[in-house]
């Protein structure tokens, strides 16, 4: 009875050209970790599916929107996992398109006659970012409105034309109601229907002209035709796509997705951080996938920093489609690619090391939500416990310890009132020594944060 209604529905349905043609044919035997493609798609569908079910509780206003994700995390029934699966599947889609990317460039994969393959990939790597850019407002918070900011101030600087780019991102003069609708439109419609166009060219054209297979490694191909009968010859001798690739290519997609379902169950997501103030923001740490950019523009000469904001990512997206015209190596087998294989792991290693590098920077002062822990014995009035939540809230917990808790980056302020005034404490937050790797909070602290926060420093003394 079964068979029979498959049959039916293949039938009424005319699924078995498309169940032939698609799925039964032959292909080149490849590889487990030809998956990553699929991985992406998954991914990509999870954000979608994901997106709309926070969608249906997101109130895109400054005024909500932050209370709206607030009640989605700690009040929806697994408003917490859908946001959760939401957040990490995200950041995977970020790591998975690097991990790919490297890996076409190992194999070949921009080669003829895949050129327009590649091009189309590119294109999807881009909107991975622009996805990722606009959905960062969005939770209004701290932390999404300081990296819109450093982002606008990027748009700002292109010249000639930066001033009208930062309009027309803003949706005004302003960063406001106006540009919240504006990132909303942009991450829930636009720029997944145009990533869905895209994607769909992507897999026609691998349809058409499958995957570098490993007879292509391993000759030296210097003609389309060559290149034809290589692959013809490797597909005929090869597996069937389905079930066999398609198995190989889904085990590896769904354990990235249940990596992803593992780290939202587990860890949720990521705590928010107070709600955005447009008068007086703070700077937050960015989100761990971009750990490597703010790196690496902390990292060059502040005269240059400016300008390479501006010009990275058009470099970048120039050279990725240069690639196949710059390439004309007859071999894609990396060993015969000397340089290539090189320039990919030093690629690899840079963004690794820039990461990591983010990771271990705590002296630039990330505000957190967790208070610093404060002995027992230690009782604090009223207005020191205001100055305890300021301590969090600019970052101080990111380097100091309190009685031997916490990062050991700056020293102990543990009884530091025995050892300073009052005043040399005001002087030392609103202006450290030179060579000090402490920031200045004098333009970041109002007079009465300033004082509430050295209350609570004198007080640790009890």
């Amino acid at each position: 009875m079964a068979v029979n209604w498959r049959e039916w529905v293949e039938d009424r349905f005319a699924l078995e050209p498309i169940r032939e043609v698609g799925f039964l044919r032959k292909v080149p035997g490849t590889p487990w970790y030809y998956g990553d493609g699929a991985a992406l798609v998954l991914l990509f569908g999870v954000l979608v599916v994901t997106g709309m079910f926070l969608a249906l509780s997101y109130s895109p206003s400054p005024d909500t929107a932050y209370s709206s994700v607030r009640y989605l995390t700690e009040r929806a029934t697994l408003g917490w996992f859908v946001r959760g699966l939401h957040y990490w599947s995200a950041g995977l889609m970020m790591v998975m398109a690097w991990f790919h990317l490297f890996r076409e460039i190992i194999v070949g994969g921009y080669r003829m006659p895949r050129e327009g393959t590649w091009f189309l990939g590119v294109l999807l790597l881009f909107g991975i970012f622009i996805m990722s850019f606009t959905g960062y407002l969005l939770r209004w918070d701290e932390r999404a409105l300081y990296s819109t900011l450093l982002s606008l101030h990027m748009f700002q600087n292109i010249p000639l034309i930066g001033d009208e780019i930062v309009l027309f991102v803003q949706g005004g003069p302003e960063l406001g109601a106006r540009t919240l609708t504006r990132f909303y439109a942009m991450h829930l419609l636009f720029t997944p229907a145009a990533m869905g166009l895209v994607l769909a060219g992507h897999l026609y054209l691998i349809y058409r002209h499958g995957v570098t297979s490993a007879a292509e490694r391993r000759e030296r191909i210097q003609s389309r035709e060559q290149q034809r009968a290589l692959y013809a010859r490797e597909k005929e001798r090869g597996e069937p796509f389905y079930p066999d690739t398609m198995a190989k290519s889904g085990l590896f997609a769904l354990a990235v997705f249940l990596m992803a379902a593992g780290l939202a169950l587990f860890s949720g997501p990521l705590p928010m951080y107070p709600e955005a103030n447009l008068v007086n923001s703070t700077m937050p740490q960015g989100e761990w996938w971009y750990w490597w950019y703010s790196a690496l523009i902390a990292l060059v000469p502040s005269r240059i920093a400016p300008w390479l904001v501006v010009i990275f990512p058009p470099l970048l997206f120039l050279a990725l489609v240069a690639l196949p015209f710059l390439d004309r190596n007859p071999y894609r087998d990396i060993r015969r690619r000397p340089w290539m294989g090189a320039a990919v792991t030093a690629s690899a290693a840079t963004l690794l090391w820039l990461s990591y590098l983010r990771y271990h920077s705590p002296w630039t002062g990330w505000p957190t939500e967790a208070l610093p822990p404060v002995p027992q014995e230690v009782r604090l009035s009223p207005r020191a416990q205001e100055g305890r939540a300021l301590f969090s809230r600019y970052g101080c917990n990111s380097c100091h310890p309190i009685a031997g808790r916490g990062p050991h980056v700056g020293p102990d302020l543990m009884r530091i009132g025995r050892r300073r005034t009052p005043a040399q404490t005001r002087s030392q937050i609103l202006g450290p020594p030179p060579g000090s790797p402490m920031p200045s909070y004098a333009d970041r602290l109002s007079e009465e944060e300033l004082s509430r926060l050295v209350t609570f420093l004198m007080e640790l003394q009890r």
